[in-house]
């Protein structure tokens, strides 16, 4: 007992404290896929004829040996391939690097959001990207009455975002999920078509509960939608961008000496902040979002800015009247003088190509310490660009001084130094969660969520 007791307690305490990722190295990483693609053999011939016995006496015969006909499809390319990788990698699918025409692709946020997995939306009951939507997941609630009171009752849950964060900060933690639209006005319209319907027939005395088909009780039937899922869901997506420029600014700590010379992110000066503002027209190269993010001002009583935060829980005091200034649009459109490289000026759509969406701090990120810890990233991300071209200006010779918007750049020569099309990704699923774009367009989505509403009302 003396000798057990000492183990205990070091695996009690190491279970204890939570294991907290660390910013200034890349020692965290994925385990590396597993392939399992191999050759397939030639089927064998069917016909009688051409066998003396039975197919099923000869050996290895598609019929009794069916998984070594089974096709596995190979691995997806990646922008960086380790030796790690190739070590880890079979004889027979080794891990490839991207080629040019990827990159290109992989470099426009509009192409992989496309290219997301399809999910189910709970409330259109279309399928859509998983980009284009919120997962919610399933979690139970401990209750304070003891099980084997309660045996036929099952578990009260609740669902809440799960997978909104990035897996090297959080990873899924649970199974049971279903997907909604990013739009804030979306899940009032799920709580709402969970809600029971109760018919009271006139001759007998019988109560008919109709639950709504698709709705969220499918994935846990004593499940509720709490009422701060939304101001959740809004922290979640804004601590998503944090937690990209975090990723980014750790790609280019480690990034190759001949990567140095691309630029991902840098500020615009006075005169082009001004004809951007007048002209609508940003004329940067390989341009896709633009952030106005001034420092924040002191508070008055204590004279200190306020301290960054990426805590991945929401503020319990509200958060509107510490902002004093007019209210901004979330996010603006204005045209773009050259196409993303990635995009076919011919065969894309005109917001892909001579668009870029202009997002004002203040309004996407209500707190104070998330605003203050987008800026810092941001002015860190400068730094390492400064440090990598040896002290270098990055603004014109005429000595025009910086101004607070910082143009975030991704082509196929930026994407393997940091990858910058992941937060422009957060970013607009910030913009789409705010409802720009569901309600200018309504279409198929009004005309479903309507059609799967309207008919037990």
């Amino acid at each position: 007992m003396p000798r057990i007791l000492p183990r205990l307690l070091s695996r009690l305490s190491q279970s204890q404290s939570p294991q907290k990722f660390d910013s200034s190295s890349l020692k965290t990483v994925k385990r590396p896929a597993k392939s399992l693609r191999k050759p397939v053999p030639l089927p064998q011939s069917l016909n009688p004829a051409d066998h003396s016995q039975s197919i099923l006496l000869t050996p290895k015969n598609q019929i009794t040996s069916s998984r070594d006909y089974v096709q596995h499809k190979s691995l997806p390319p990646r922008v960086h391939v380790g030796k790690r990788a190739e070590a880890a990698a079979g004889s027979y699918d080794k891990s490839r690097s991207m080629s040019k025409e990827e990159l290109k692709w992989w470099s426009s946020p509009y192409l992989r959001m496309l290219s997301s997995p399809i999910r189910r939306c709970m409330v259109t009951d279309q399928y859509l990207p998983s980009d284009f939507l919120i997962r919610l997941g399933a979690f139970k609630i401990p209750s304070s009455i003891p099980r084997f009171l309660t045996p036929n009752r099952p578990p009260e849950a609740v669902l809440v975002p799960d997978g909104l964060e990035h897996s090297r900060f959080r990873v899924r933690e649970t199974g049971k999920a279903g997907y909604v639209l990013c739009w804030k006005n979306a899940i009032p319209l799920l709580r709402q078509k969970g809600q029971p319907y109760i018919y009271f027939l006139s001759d007998q005395v019988l109560t008919i509960i109709l639950f709504l088909t698709g709705s969220f009780r499918r994935i846990a039937h004593n499940s509720r939608i709490p009422s701060s899922v939304e101001q959740q869901v809004k922290h979640l997506l804004c601590l998503r961008v944090l937690q990209e420029l975090q990723l980014v600014i750790d790609r280019l700590r480690f990034r190759a000496k001949q990567m140095a010379g691309h630029t991902v992110v840098r500020r615009l000066t006075r005169s082009e902040w001004q004809k951007f503002n007048t002209e609508g027209v940003l004329d940067v190269p390989n341009a896709l979002a633009v952030i106005v993010v001034p420092p924040l001002n002191r508070n008055t009583g204590t004279k200190n800015r306020p301290e960054p935060s990426m805590s991945a829980f929401p503020p319990e005091s509200s958060l509107e009247v510490e902002r004093k200034r007019p209210d901004l649009p979330v996010s603006v459109l204005h045209s773009q003088s050259s196409p993303h490289p990635s995009l076919d000026s011919k065969e894309v759509t005109d917001l892909a190509t001579h668009q870029v969406p202009l997002y004002h701090g203040a309004s996407m990120f209500p707190d104070p310490g998330q605003r203050a810890a987008l800026h810092k990233l941001l002015c860190r991300i400068l730094s390492l660009e400064r440090v990598a071209r040896y002290k270098k200006k990055l603004y014109s010779a005429s000595g025009d001084s910086a101004s607070h918007a910082f143009v975030l750049m991704s082509d196929k020569h930026t994407t393997k130094s940091a990858d910058v099309a992941a937060v422009c990704i957060a970013l607009w699923r910030l913009r789409m969660f705010e409802g720009l774009g569901w309600e200018n367009n309504p279409g198929w989505i009004t005309h479903s969520k309507y059609r799967s509403v309207e008919r037990y009302e």
